[in-house]
């Protein structure tokens, strides 16, 4: 019964009907459509054992032809490759975010940091952790800030729901707003953050009014982690903020043990060594782990444990560097890289939903990574294997046995 669920589920979305909706809509016009349909791309894109930015134009066009009777050049079959082919799949299946270093050539659109990485593209993912779906996917340049993709959360909150952002992401006004709209939040805390407490005695004019720079005692992490023993947690409550926005959030510490403060020291200066962005505060907060929440009620190691949810959006990075080498470009247009990313992204969601299909949901003792891996293959045959319930069924059961090996193997908490 499942296995037809979501046959019918995959068979209705990719549809030839659906496929060349996306099309239109994305204006990705094919001018000979008995050479390469809107489907006949998708099934190369996505669903073969090529890729995109690692296989030639010649051994794609020999693919089309062996497995598709599609005769068309490689000439022919570049040009398809382009602002459309990338709009086209981003209109197929729509925070953390990672960065992958560019051909210098590319440096005009996809900007970098600094000169020794003049070209960077930036991938920006917003994922579901209840159900491992994907919410938006923006690619941009390198100097492009994090926290301007934060706006993306917010039409995606309902009540009561649990942000977990990256210091890339820390920004006082999008805690503010999400507590608005009556969530949460964990955050790392930034280093060198200012934190406030009313002074109890503070200094007046003559007039009565309190001295503004008497109104607050102010400390930062890195001075609260020097009254700290290593590998003790203390919570606190403080006031953060600016001018006279400022509001009260819950502050997590732990004091590092020597290896983990030396391995983060080694890090700041290495980065200082490759001149890249690294925060003044830096240094002075290199033995402490902060977070700062606002939500309230829960041991402090709970919020360090649930934090370490964000793990899961970091493998799902290295899936796409490991097991995709997308770190490793070719010098080749931005168009074609830039429709590998997104094709890539439509064969991991689409394994994902087949995986939460089949087993009722994600299960806890997988590694998405594990299955991503072993599992990826399988998918080569996927739009075939949609024409025919029984292929489909096999095809499904595979992967049925893939996960619970993969299950099997994790070992439990």
């Amino acid at each position: 019964m499942k296995n037809r669920q979501l046959r019918n589920k995959f068979s209705n979305h990719f549809s030839e009907q659906n496929i060349e909706e996306a099309a239109r809509y994305s204006k990705f016009k094919i001018r000979n459509s008995g050479k390469l349909s809107p489907l006949n791309f998708i099934s190369l894109s996505c669903f073969s054992s090529n890729n995109l930015c690692t296989s030639t134009l010649e051994e794609l066009s020999a693919d089309l032809l062996l497995k598709q009777n599609i005769n068309i050049s490689p000439q022919a079959l570049d040009q398809r490759f382009g602002k459309a082919s990338v709009e086209f799949l981003k209109n197929i299946f729509l925070m953390d975010s990672t960065e992958i270093k560019l051909p210098h050539k590319l440096k005009d659109k996809y900007k970098g940091a600094n000169k020794s990485n003049p070209a960077v593209l930036k991938i920006n993912l917003l994922l579901e952790l209840l159900d491992y779906s994907f919410k938006n996917t923006v690619l941009s340049s390198g100097t492009r800030n994090e926290q301007t993709f934060s706006k993306y959360i917010y039409d995606k909150l309902v009540t009561d729901s649990l942000v977990l952002k990256d210091l890339g992401y820390f920004k006082f006004d999008d805690f503010s707003e999400i507590e608005s709209r009556n969530s949460f939040f964990i955050s790392r805390l930034r280093a060198g953050t200012r934190l406030f407490s009313l002074n109890p005695n503070p200094k007046y004019h003559k007039n009565g009014k309190i001295i503004k720079k008497t109104k607050y005692l102010v400390t930062t992490a890195g001075e609260l982690g020097n009254r700290l023993k290593a590998g003790e947690t203390k919570e606190y409550e403080f006031l953060v903020g600016s001018h006279d926005n400022k509001r009260p959030f819950r502050i997590v510490l732990t004091k590092l043990d020597e290896m983990a403060s030396h391995k983060r020291i080694q890090m700041i200066e290495g980065r200082e060594r490759r001149k890249e962005h690294c925060a003044k505060h830096a240094r002075n907060s290199a033995e402490i782990s902060g977070y700062i929440t606002n939500l309230w009620g829960s041991d402090s190691s709970e919020i360090i444990e649930i934090y370490r949810l964000r793990w899961q959006i970091e493998l799902l990075f290295k899936i796409f560097k490991s097991d995709f080498k997308l770190d490793k470009l070719k010098d080749l247009k931005i168009e074609r890289i830039e429709t590998h990313i997104y094709a890539t992204l439509i064969r991991i969601v689409l394994l994902m939903e087949i995986t939460k299909g089949i087993k009722g949901g994600y299960p806890e003792k997988i590694s998405i990574r594990r299955v991503v891996k072993s599992s990826l293959g399988i998918l080569n045959n996927l739009l075939e294997a949609l024409k025919d319930e029984e292929g489909f069924v096999r095809l499904t059961s595979k992967l049925e046995k893939i996960i619970d090996s993969k299950i099997k193997n994790v070992p439990s908490k």
